[in-house]
């Protein structure tokens, strides 16, 4: 996944990370050839002056000032970065821009920023389904405790709450529609005395 970061002081230039990784960072000082990435990361002030680029099918996430974030929202942001942040942060952003193929049974889907596509429809999942799609993903066909869903569920503790329980049930039945298979929701699997497991294989 190709992400250009415009800079234009170059503050948030770093040495570059592991090429075999997933992300891929490109730094500049403008915004031209936003058309080329996947994914374009630039100040708010941009946003707001519409210098941003032709390019408006690319996802963009603004940086700035915390009270700058509603603004860059209403011009079509899909995430905001709140000064000061590093490229960790912009890492762990970043990643859920990422296109995620898999395959349950012999059924395809694919997940990006919250979207879940399957054969038969196209979804949005809301945010506590998005956070535990999103870590079963990263650990595709193996368990996840229940104590790693925290993060998804909030401040509650999934391991004393049915609230997990109840999320990955609707979850189940999302993923049943958005591939017209009844049996999809199976792979979607509680390990006793552990957490879930998404029983699937990445693809493509």
């Amino acid at each position: 996944m190709r992400v250009l970061v415009v800079d234009p002081g170059l503050r948030h230039v770093e040495k570059e990370r592991d090429p075999g990784g997933p992300l891929s960072f490109f730094f500049s000082r403008e915004p031209s050839g936003a058309g080329d990435f996947d994914l374009v990361v630039l100040p708010v002030g941009m946003v707001l002056e519409g210098a941003d680029g032709p390019d408006a099918g690319t996802p963009r996430v603004a940086y700035g000032p915390a009270s700058l974030a509603a603004d860059a929202f209403a011009e079509g942001c899909l995430d905001y970065l709140r000064e000061p942040w590093g490229l960790e942060e912009l890492e762990a952003r970043a990643l859920r821009f990422r296109v995620r193929k898999f395959r349950l049974g012999d059924r395809e889907y694919s997940y990006s920023s919250g979207r879940l596509d399957g054969a038969a429809l196209s979804l949005l999942l809301p945010e506590v389904e998005r956070g535990i799609l999103e870590l079963l993903l990263s650990r595709l066909g193996r368990a996840v405790p229940r104590a790693a869903f925290r993060l998804a569920l909030g401040t509650e503790d999934p391991r004393k709450s049915r609230r997990l329980d109840m999320a990955v049930s609707r979850l189940r039945s999302r993923l049943i529609r958005a591939s017209g298979d009844s049996r999809a929701g199976s792979f979607l699997q509680a390990v006793r005395n552990r957490g879930y497991r998404l029983s699937g294989t990445p693809c493509g």
